[in-house]
């Protein structure tokens, strides 16, 4: 972090050198100079810059003039930050986002579990978020039931917290919809409420609810509650052996039987292959015709298979749209006559839908175990890139894998970070050029403010982009920006991570209400940005 404080420090240098004696400096230039500090200085280990920013901006607020002389703001606001300003350092240039050599994988898996919250009361979430986060949560808010079950069905988190919505309200439908699903999968929810009402937390438990907090909630209870629910969830899932909507094996039991399928197959000097199946498009399908028509397409689709697939071959819901079929003593050939009676089964499978009709195709990738093979990992992972073939040279077909050798083009998503704090611009290209993936290139680019981003050529017509968007610019603010993202992109196509200060939470909820997909408080950690970046990256794929 050194280098980011001396080129921080350095930044605060110039801001300053900027006015003369004499000037005249107004709130806006002293609220936006100390707002910078406090957002990045903790952000990058000078937590006693962010607290002094943090008090200067209190006493500010209890200002009623609009205007101070040169003198007044260094001597009232800017003092504990000159005297210890770097006297050497060299100015920093945009050629200068240089990418360190970390690698980190998005492929990676967060260990911490993630918390989807749903209310529309938004001062509430961003103070719940703030309590959670701090005790190691990734928590994702939504701020309308039909939204929250959008992101439950996108994100898949490890445990949902839900407000109370009476069945005569906008919002009912769509919370039962995600009770419904959410217990079929054993994810755990928990429902909030202000109302004491002892018949409301009857019928909460009876909709399938694991438990039942009355407001206000204590952070510290809810995350005992959670952890305990998280536990129990672990326990059930390693159990399972079936997948509740589909009826076919899950991944777990995947675990256990693939291997000794694979350890049979050494044994033997046979071959074990392993096709993956994945529906393309599916999303849209969602979005076009409602989850129920989803489910019952998955459903249709497991029959399929189960119907078409050899008496010995053993068929897994790997989750979502992903299945995985095991083919003992086949060859990838013969496996891939398998599935293609499948794939034309399927494509010739004929959907209603409200007065719609639709098809669905799916892509496949497939793998042969041979005797280098150690590991059920190494042929999951090979049938894998084969999928990841099929899918980027047309979708509809099926690929074999043939050597290590084998690479599908990539798929780019172009991310966009505008922060007018050159510091914090920094630390973010740098850690987002960090991440590596099999899957995709991350094209990225800096902008120091709105108006520069929107005048670029960012846009790329049916690609995937990431903005980074800081709330407090200059000209044009974060919230501009956002308002003309949302009326004139395709949101599928654009997702957008708002940056923002810890007390704005009024901005926060502009900000959700305009359709950013994610929000992080500053003063952040570095992990914590980069946790965020990687789950918008990964759900930009899907």
């Amino acid at each position: 972090m050194q280098k980011y404080q001396e080129k921080f420090k350095q930044r605060l240098k110039q801001q300053v050198e900027m006015w003369q004696p004499g000037d005249t400096i107004s709130r806006d230039q002293i609220y936006r100079f100390l707002h910078s500090v406090h957002g990045t200085a903790a952000s990058i280990g000078l937590p006693d810059y962010s607290q002094a920013a943090s008090e200067k901006l209190t006493e500010l607020n209890k200002e009623l003039k609009d205007k101070w002389s040169f003198e007044e703001v260094m001597t009232r606001y800017f003092s504990p930050f000159i005297k210890d300003m770097t006297e050497q350092a060299e100015p920093l240039r945009e050629s200068s986002f240089v990418p360190v050599t970390t690698v980190e994988t998005i492929e990676e898996q967060d260990a911490k579990a993630v918390v989807l919250m749903i209310d529309e009361d938004l001062d509430f979430l961003s103070g719940m978020k703030s309590g959670l986060e701090q005790r190691g949560f990734i928590v994702l808010l939504a701020a309308s039931p039909e939204k929250g079950l959008e992101m439950f069905l996108n994100e898949r988190p490890n445990c949902v917290i839900v407000d109370y919505v009476p069945p005569y309200e906008r919002g009912y439908e769509s919370t039962q919809s995600l009770l419904s699903k959410a217990t079929s999968e054993f994810i755990p929810v928990l429902m909030i409420s202000s109302s004491m009402d002892k018949d409301i937390e009857l019928s909460a438990y009876k909709s399938g609810v694991a438990d039942f907090i009355k407001k206000p909630v204590d952070s510290e209870e809810l995350e005992v509650r959670m952890n305990n629910r998280l536990r129990y969830q672990k326990v059930i899932q390693q159990t399972i052996m079936t997948d509740e909507l589909t009826g076919v094996y899950t991944r777990r039991y995947l675990s256990s039987e693939g291997k000794k399928q694979l350890s049979q197959a050494l044994r033997s000097k046979q071959t074990l292959t392993v096709a993956m199946l994945d529906l393309d498009f599916f999303k849209k399908v969602n979005d076009t015709y409602g989850h129920p028509a989803g489910d019952n397409v998955l459903k249709s689709f497991a029959n399929i298979i189960t119907r078409l697939k050899r008496e010995y071959d053993l068929l897994f819901r790997l989750g979502g749209e992903e299945f995985l079929l095991l083919l003992p003593n086949t060859t990838p050939a013969e496996a891939k006559k398998v599935v293609e009676r499948i794939r034309i089964k399927l494509r010739l499978t004929e959907y209603q839908e409200a007065g719609s009709s639709f098809n669905v195709t799916f892509s496949s990738g497939i793998a042969g175990s041979t005797i280098e093979t150690k590991k059920l990992e190494e042929l999951i992972e090979q049938a894998d890139q084969a999928l990841y073939m099929a899918k980027q040279t047309g979708r509809n077909q099926t690929v074999l894998f043939e050597n290590k050798n084998m690479v599908a083009s990539k798929r780019t998503i172009y991310v966009s970070i505008i922060d007018d704090d050159e510091v914090l611009r920094r630390i973010l290209f740098d850690r987002v050029c960090e991440l590596v993936t099999d899957q995709v290139n991350l094209e990225v680019t800096a902008y120091k403010n709105g108006e520069e981003f929107l005048l670029a050529d960012w846009y790329k017509t049916r690609e995937k982009h990431l903005v980074i968007l800081d709330r407090i610019m200059p000209k044009m603010d974060g919230l501009e920006v956002l308002s003309t993202l949302r009326s004139k992109y395709p949101e599928h196509e654009v997702m957008v991570l708002m940056l923002t200060g810890r007390k704005q939470e009024q901005e926060i909820v502009k900000a959700l209400e305009l359709g950013a997909d994610d929000y992080l408080t500053k003063p952040f950690k570095v992990d914590e940005v980069t946790a965020r970046i990687k789950r918008l990256i990964k759900r930009s794929l899907l």
